[in-house]
């Protein structure tokens, strides 16, 4: 079974993500912040990290950067699970997800669709 953290500052959306996982034969972590997120991340070794941008303490991004910057996290795919981006279809660089420090990392956006979201994970995990 695949363990996948969730980082998100809505309980609501964690849970929500959670059930759609469970469903899906996923075990799911969460964690509240980025702070939390990279502590999880490290003690836990997840498959992959679904990760809000705009959080407080620590936004997605800056914790995706302590991330691939450690030894035993940056192998670790990351998909950003945001209200950032737009659920309209992409169009040019919107396409390629989101920048951190120069390299794209998929986006899905909030409200997200279980299928796009489950489809996402899996790409990822591949």
């Amino acid at each position: 079974m695949k363990k996948i953290l969730v980082v998100d500052d809505e309980p609501e959306i964690i849970e929500l993500v959670e059930s759609r996982l469970s469903v899906n034969n996923y075990q799911v972590i969460s964690a509240m912040d980025g702070n939390e997120g990279i502590k999880k991340a490290e003690k836990e070794s997840p498959d992959l990290i679904l990760m809000d941008v705009m959080m407080p303490k620590m936004s997605g991004g800056d914790a995706l950067r302590i991330l691939k910057a450690n030894e035993k996290t940056k192998d670790i795919p990351v998909v950003f699970l945001t209200g950032v981006k737009s659920n309209k279809e992409p169009t040019g660089e919107e396409d390629k997800g989101i920048n951190v420090g120069g390299q794209y990392y998929p986006a899905v956006g909030k409200p997200f669709e279980s299928e796009k979201l489950l489809l996402a994970i899996e790409k990822n995990l591949s």
